[in-house]
């Protein structure tokens, strides 16, 4: 054994160093690495664990110079592995390269080392069976890109098994195999032969189908009960669900990818026509960050960000996708709110402390009480993105956005955005009014000022959001600013009754330790997005909880119910840093013709006060924008904005005229 060790070790080395070994021939390589795969025992293949599973099988100097047959194999998979890899990528030399290639040549052509390599899939060691599954998975890409090939019995051992899934190392290796090839097909659509994905998909659709049938709960047992899977290994199901959920989330991706293009797989619409499913994995008996990942699964999918963490590129439109791509919109939402309608957010678990990579500790020197922000935050973009949610009454604050999201900016932008397109729909459709949508925490207004108090109306932070590509802000703010342009008594409205909050008297209550926390919040989506009524609700901001209690119901449609408590503190507040000092330039000093006369003025005698706490709320907006088109003007007459920002000048001198005449 110590000679197959020493042997694998210097043709690994080599590998590194991009050389061949010049002690071996590729005849002889090859030879010893079958030789230490096939001479393990049935017992080693089948029932053998590891005592430490933290050792890294990729450093050859930690194993003992006498290891046995199982770190043997270990040590075979990974120089196959790499051995595929650096010849796909093509990083060695023109004779290194051939050295390698002989080396596959013979193993995998000559000695039928794939046969071998899909044994070891399904064996008990989970360490060995992961390893033969990046062996395998590594060579079929390597097929792939260089020969158009699908390996037949890669192909074959995977459709055997997704046909007839049974949770263990097996599944999950081919599901984990699957996934792979897909996503490095993905990654470089262009480096492969066209139609390389489409026959691919073509040829797992149903046996992918029919896995997501039997591996995901349809149906609840009865009323009330929660779903349950026919194992009691709740730890091999977690894992068994999560690669399920990679490879619907590649496959989602690969749909966005082919929308130019008639052709629509089965497999590629599960995780919109079949989301009840998925639905119900939440209400299930599987671990906690297995239901967090179902939910940042339908957020991405919803955001059309699918496949973004695992760096597939862009994807295209949800709205100019193939032709089925409306009607799954469609049925993805009638689960969204059918669920929520039967209570499902009831259901929806929050752990009182995020847990990171499904382990149970909590982050150093975060607070116990301290719920997950991320799994809120990806719930209330899944519900809130249905565009068939129907408004309610139903007492709400419209603070709720800002509490929720307000440290996530790409999320927050997403949910104003859709909350506005809520909005301006059930207004043309339903003639709701301003009051009415505080009424359900709606209201785009109360959004839009509680976004600038936040940031302490500070224009260079908006200037920021506008540059920046990493959120929807620019969307967001072109419909707004229609909005407040077409609607300049409404926001003034609301500006009033914000300025005269702090006279209102309210009960806010701030704990650090709130029993009813996640219970409260629950129920408030609920009575946002469902038909509960009622006048409390609960939410976090700066690890606290917020309880806004409404002492008079009958007074709910005022938008004061929307403020967080300390709004006079709030406006007071010192503006946070920036990004960019723009002020900071010579080329940055005031261009008197920037600003319209009347609002110079305005400008000169509010100095004084235009940061204290008693400043008028419209006027700070006002002036805010009035700011961030100066600064926008500059930067597009001096060519160093990054788009043509005509169409957004346009609107803010637009609401700078509407305040000079409501002056008059």
């Amino acid at each position: 054994m110590n000679d197959h060790f020493h042997v694998l070790n210097d043709a690994y080395r080599s590998l590194l160093s991009r050389t061949s070994p010049s002690k071996m021939s590729s005849h002889e390589l090859a030879s010893s690495m079958f030789t230490c795969v096939c001479e393990l025992t049935p017992d080693a293949s089948s029932g053998s664990q590891h005592q430490d599973q933290s050792r890294d099988p990729l450093t050859f100097s930690e194993y003992s110079q006498n290891p046995n047959g199982t770190e043997l194999a270990c040590l075979v998979l990974t120089l196959v592995e790499k051995i595929s890899t650096k010849l796909t990528s093509q990083q060695l030399s023109q004779e290194t390269s051939l050295y390698f290639k002989d080396v596959s040549t013979v193993l995998f052509q000559d000695m039928d080392f794939m046969s071998k390599l899909v044994h070891l899939v399904r064996c008990k060691d989970r360490l060995l069976s992961h390893l033969a599954a990046k062996s395998v998975s590594s060579y079929v890409i390597f097929e792939l890109h260089c020969f158009n090939t699908v390996n037949q019995i890669w192909k074959w051992k995977c459709l055997q098994v997704l046909q007839n899934p049974c949770s263990g190392n097996e599944l999950d290796a081919c599901t984990w195999s699957l996934t792979t090839v897909l996503k490095a097909v993905l990654k470089e659509t262009s480096e492969y032969k066209p139609g390389t994905l489409e026959k691919l998909l073509a040829t797992f659709d149903p046996a992918v189908t029919s896995a997501y049938s039997q591996l995901v709960p349809v149906e609840r047992a009865g009323h009330g009960d929660s779903a349950s899977y026919p194992s009691n290994n709740t730890a091999d199901w977690a894992t068994t669900l999560s690669n399920l959920l990679d490879l619907l989330e590649v496959l989602t991706a690969s749909r966005f990818k082919l929308s130019t293009t008639s052709v629509c797989f089965t497999s590629s619409r599960l995780a919109l026509v079949q989301a009840s499913a998925l639905l119900r994995i939440v209400d299930s008996h599987v671990d906690y960050f297995v239901k967090k990942r179902v939910l940042l699964l339908l957020k991405r999918i919803l955001l059309q960000k699918a496949g973004e963490d695992m760096a597939l590129g862009e994807a295209s439109s949800l709205t100019h996708g193939d032709d089925h791509m409306t009607s799954d919109i469609l049925a993805l939402a009638d689960d969204v709110l059918r669920a929520v309608h039967a209570d499902w957010l009831q259901c929806v678990p929050v752990e009182s402390a995020a847990i990171f990579f499904g382990g149970t500790g909590q982050l150093r020197g975060g607070s116990s009480d301290e719920f997950d922000h991320v799994m809120l935050r990806a719930v209330s973009l899944v519900v809130l993105n249905q565009r068939g949610v129907q408004l309610k009454q139903g007492s709400h604050s419209c603070c709720w956005v800002s509490l929720v999201f307000g440290e996530q900016d790409d999320d927050m932008m997403e949910a104003a955005k859709a909350l506005l397109l809520i909005y301006l729909h059930h207004r043309v459709t339903s003639d709701l009014d301003a009051d009415a949508a505080c009424v359900v925490g709606g209201n785009p207004h109360c959004h839009f000022l509680f976004l600038l108090r936040s940031i302490s109306f500070d224009h260079s932070i908006l200037l920021d959001f506008l540059i920046s590509t990493e959120t929807c802000f620019l969307e967001y703010f072109v419909r707004y600013l229609k909005h407040l342009r077409d609607d300049w008594e409404g926001v003034r409205t609301v500006c009033q009754k914000m300025d005269g909050s702090d006279r209102c008297k309210l009960s806010w209550k701030i704990s650090q330790k709130n029993d009813k926390l996640l219970d409260n919040l629950r129920e408030e989506l609920q009575q946002s997005l469902c038909v509960s009524r009622g006048s409390v609700s609960t939410s976090s901001h700066h690890g606290g909880s917020v309880t806004i209690v409404d002492p008079e119901p009958a007074q709910c449609l005022q938008p004061s119910l929307c403020l967080p408590s300390g709004s006079a503190n709030t406006l007071a507040s010192p503006p946070p840093l920036r990004l960019v000092d723009y002020g900071s330039s010579e080329e940055s000093e005031t261009e008197d013709g920037d600003l319209p006369s009347v609002l110079t003025q305005d400008r000169l005698h509010s100095n004084s006060v235009i940061h204290t706490h008693n400043s008028n709320t419209f006027d700070r907006m006002v002036m805010c924008l009035t700011e961030l088109r100066v600064v926008v003007t500059r930067l597009q007459r001096r060519s160093l904005f990054p788009y043509n920002a005509t169409s957004l000048l346009k609107l803010l001198t637009q609401i700078e005229a509407k305040r000079c005449s409501s002056r008059r």
